[in-house]
């Protein structure tokens, strides 16, 4: 009786499984931990190898994810437990012994994940934000397997996340994959929650952290629904179901950061809103379409062993951020005036880091892998890939509206693009966005193309502003010069140093790790507050007071003194140019046309 029951049980249970890997997940707020039941079905006797990621989609940066893997442990449907080997930090192999489930246990801290959102800074113990690239163990070589997750969350918590809901089951949701699974984050705690609708769409924001009761909910709101307006107008409708910003909100500073996922996004901002503001949440949103759909093929399916190579970040990143300027002023919610001063502040960027002249804006993608002393970062190789892809996207666009006398965009591009990679279709090629820059531009864009993306050096936005009708007037600006530049990765990482110059000559490396700044330490500090404190002692830097660093340097803490000195900079400001032809200023006006706002 007792043998025909295990059997009919397996049955059942083999029948229900349909190698769907599921995850139960218990938020343990008093210990600050994931608690992780996973549960694998197998077909036979054999090893069954797991990992954990040892970076994130979104974030360049190498991590150990094994250390954040706690006290695991596996088991058969029996409750026997079975041998488990671990050969590599982030990764476990199972000696399974027959067909049936077999059955993860492990735990993962709550903060200190290291990718992104709530796994950075000191705890706040009123809301925990999950980010699955630290949480879920994958099978190897069963990623594309449906995943299914339950969060047991504190009583009156509520469970916030972009994945599908499993019907009649609380706080369950499905995905096809793992990496779907894994790029959708998860917020519970004593949140603040606004929802609104959008093309019959339910879009939700959450608000978390210390100066959640801080922002100004009506303008948060506002903003959210006039991006989502907004680009989704620009794109002809949503790739999601439901949307999720999850906002950690902190109660002083300025500025912010985010990264993106597919139905969703983390993003730490200051309870200070401001009018850029819109821009930041621009740019995440944009990734729903340029990352998350338009990708280059090593971009997912992922291999998260190992950080992708490819040249295109430039324009995931970089011209992602050109479209969060250009269509806030598109639709309205801008001046010209404000779209003209993300010019000149990109320009600025890149006209302080000398790499510029070495450095290409496809080897500041293809070689992010070698930074951080080959950990690699978020924001480029030696030189930003968000400034030089904006720069770059200007010159793009400009130029292929000049050569087709307004017939054409780098809007097509974009369209197109997206045309080839939505629905789940392999990601594009190296050398397809080049080809589809001739498509729509002409022969003429080929090495246009070359120069302002593959190849170092000035880019030409006097000459490419001057065919839309404007001029760049220049005059020299007194000012304090440190010698370096921050450069932050919120995907983790800490705060690395750029654009060695000047004073910092010989004293700063590439590759180093900021830990203190005139002797206050970075650790345990969010990385907004971090790359805050950096920030404030370049841009207040004065000539006889020294800005004290400790950089961590080859595994070793090193300090540096940098004796600020008096120099002079170009500063640019854009204008109409008097002298344009009638044909410029169409070119311009098409170029800058605004629409009328985005339906609300």
């Amino acid at each position: 009786m007792r043998r025909l029951l295990i059997a009919s049980l397996a049955c059942a249970w083999a029948a229900s499984a349909s190698a769907e890997i599921d995850y139960h997940v218990k938020v343990n707020s008093t210990d600050h931990r994931f608690e992780v039941t996973m549960t694998v079905p197998v077909s036979a006797a054999g090893t069954l190898s797991v990992q954990i990621p040892n970076w994130a989609p979104g974030a360049y940066a190498l991590r150990d994810g094994g250390a954040n893997v706690h006290d695991l442990s596996v088991a058969d449907a029996s409750g026997a437990a079975l041998t488990v080997a671990h050969p590599a930090s982030n990764t476990w192999e199972i000696a399974t012994k027959a067909s049936g489930p077999v059955i993860l246990k492990y735990w993962t801290a709550t903060r200190g994940g290291g990718f992104g959102g709530g796994g950075r800074g000191p705890v706040d113990e009123s809301y925990v934000q999950l980010s699955g690239p630290s949480v879920y163990l994958y099978v190897v070589d069963r990623k594309t397997e449906k995943c299914k997750v339950t969060f047991d969350v504190p009583s009156g918590w509520p469970c916030l996340v972009g994945l599908d809901p499993t019907s009649g089951q609380a706080n369950t949701y499905t995905a096809p994959t793992y990496d779907v699974l894994a790029d959708n984050p998860m917020s519970t705690g004593q949140v603040n929650v606004e929802t609104y609708t959008l093309r019959g769409k339910t879009h939700t924001i959450v608000l978390e952290g210390a100066g959640k009761d801080l922002i100004d909910k009506d303008l948060i709101l506002k903003d959210c629904r006039f991006v989502s307006a907004a680009e989704t107008d620009f794109w002809g409708g949503a790739p999601y179901h439901k949307y999720v910003w999850h906002f950690v909100v902190t109660p002083h500073g300025r500025g912010g950061g985010g990264l993106e996922h597919l139905s969703s996004t983390q993003i730490t901002l200051s309870s200070d809103l401001t009018p850029s503001m819109v821009s930041l949440l621009a740019h995440e949103y944009f990734h729903l379409w340029n990352v998350k759909r338009i990708r280059s093929s090593v971009l997912g399916p992922f291999d998260y062993t190992k950080l992708p190579k490819t040249g295109a970040l430039w324009w995931l990143e970089g011209v992602t951020d050109y479209y969060a300027s250009l269509l806030p002023y598109r639709y309205g919610n801008w001046t010209r005036d404000q779209f003209y001063g993300e010019i000149v502040q990109n320009m600025r960027a890149i006209q302080n880091n000398p790499a510029r002249l070495t450095v290409s804006a496809n080897d500041a993608s293809l070689r992010v892998g070698e930074a951080n002393g080959g950990r690699g970062n978020s924001n480029g190789f030696q030189i930003s890939y968000y400034n030089l892809g904006w720069l770059v996207g200007l010159c793009l666009d400009t130029e292929i509206r000049a050569q087709t006398s307004g017939k054409h965009s780098l809007d097509d591009v974009a369209h197109a693009l997206f045309n080839e990679c939505k629905n789940d279709k392999p990601g594009f090629q190296e050398d397809e966005i080049r080809k589809l820059c001739v498509k729509f531009g002409g022969p003429a864009l080929g090495p246009f193309y070359d120069s302002v993306a593959n190849q170092p050096g000035e880019k030409p936005i006097a000459q490419q502003l001057q065919k839309m009708g404007l001029k760049l007037e220049t005059h020299d600006e007194a000012y304090t010069e440190s010698g370096f530049n921050a450069t932050p990765s919120f995907g983790g990482g800490g705060i690395g140093v750029g654009g060695i110059r000047g004073p910092a000559s010989g004293k700063l490396e590439t590759g180093d790790i900021i830990t203190s700044v005139n002797g206050a330490s970075l650790d345990e500090k969010d990385m907004r507050a971090a790359i805050g404190l950096v920030q404030t002692a370049i841009t207040g830097a004065k000539v006889g007071t020294p800005i004290e660093l400790v950089v961590k340097r080859a595994g070793a803490e090193v300090k540096v003194t940098i004796d600020p000195v008096a120099a002079t900079r170009p500063v640019h400001t854009v204008a109409v140019d008097p002298a344009a032809t009638p044909e410029q200023r169409a070119l311009g006006e098409a170029w800058l046309k605004t629409k009328i706002p985005a339906v609300q």
